[in-house]
């Protein structure tokens, strides 16, 4: 008799949830779909013919035939695939230590180690590029390694320093975040049957976390194709020397090359999209920042 009188009572609690959940629905795709026409109106802008008054032009067609638009596009590609390479690698080979102590240990001053990680990513990027530039020209230890070890002001490395400067710190939160969810029982388990605690981290741990490893990677990677405060104040923006696509988009927003700079951003878009769909597959936790 109980159960009779409830279920009626659940269905007309789901039908007066109706209303509310076309409410909040209605809200979700409404800005879904405002991020799809910002977007889409860039790429129909690319391809419209007739545009600067010109019958047969178009942003896309001028760009892939002027020579010296096409060549700098490529060299500005070309630059950014390096250097985030580099970047992604270094970061992800800081990560993965940095990561395990954080998810495994517990230190006296964690919430202050916790505070530190993070300010890379919470500082205007701008900011990280100037405190970056002070560090390599104004301190005795940044000056030293610019001059001595490493030359960094001003070149294509200090690109690759500006990246790696945000990017690791993303690194080490997706990674910690991968290692939060492995049990420490397994590495327990590994030991008793034989393993070093060395031998327990690579024969356990790394190899349970080498999707969550790679989805960090490529996220990793996506972020510091990105950069473009730190890269401006610490590398500067030379054309055909330090122009990444972020700093190019820039440069030639500037000059009045809005086909350029529309086309990356554009081709920007396309790239994180890629970026977040393999993240996603690869069993990256959304939202882990």
């Amino acid at each position: 008799m109980a159960h009779d009188v409830l279920v009626p009572a659940t269905a007309g609690g789901h039908r007066r949830d109706t209303p509310l959940k076309l409410v909040l629905s209605s809200v979700l795709f409404l800005y879904v779909g405002f991020i799809l026409l910002v977007i889409l109106a860039n790429v129909f802008w690319l391809g419209h013919p007739g545009a600067e008054g010109d019958e047969g032009y178009s942003p896309v067609s001028a760009l892939f035939t002027n020579p010296m638009m096409r060549s700098g596009l490529w060299f500005s590609l070309r630059l950014s695939l390096v250097t985030t390479l580099i970047t992604a690698s270094l970061a992800t080979l800081l990560a993965i230590p940095s990561a395990y102590a954080l998810s495994r240990y517990r230190f006296r001053l964690m919430p202050l180690l916790d505070t530190i990680i993070d300010l890379p990513i919470v500082i205007p990027p701008l900011i990280a590029g100037l405190v970056l530039l002070v560090f390599f020209r104004q301190s005795t230890l940044g000056r030293f390694i610019d001059e001595h070890v490493l030359n960094i002001v001003y070149t294509q490395t200090g690109i690759v320093v500006g990246q790696f400067f945000v990017a690791s710190a993303f690194a080490v939160r997706a990674l910690k975040a991968i290692f939060d969810q492995i049990n420490p029982r397994f590495e327990g388990v590994a030991r008793t049957l034989g393993c070093s605690a060395w031998g327990a981290i690579w024969r356990v741990t790394l190899p349970l976390a080498r999707n969550g490893i790679a989805a960090g990677f490529i996220m990793t990677w996506a972020r510091a194709l990105g950069e473009f405060g730190p890269i401006l104040m610490l590398a500067g923006a030379t054309p055909g020397k330090t122009d990444v696509l972020p700093v190019s988009a820039f440069l030639n927003m500037s000059t009045g090359n809005v086909e350029i700079a529309v086309t990356i951003a554009v081709m920007m878009i396309g790239i994180a999209t890629i970026t977040l769909i393999l993240f996603k597959r690869l069993g990256g936790q959304g939202y882990i920042w």
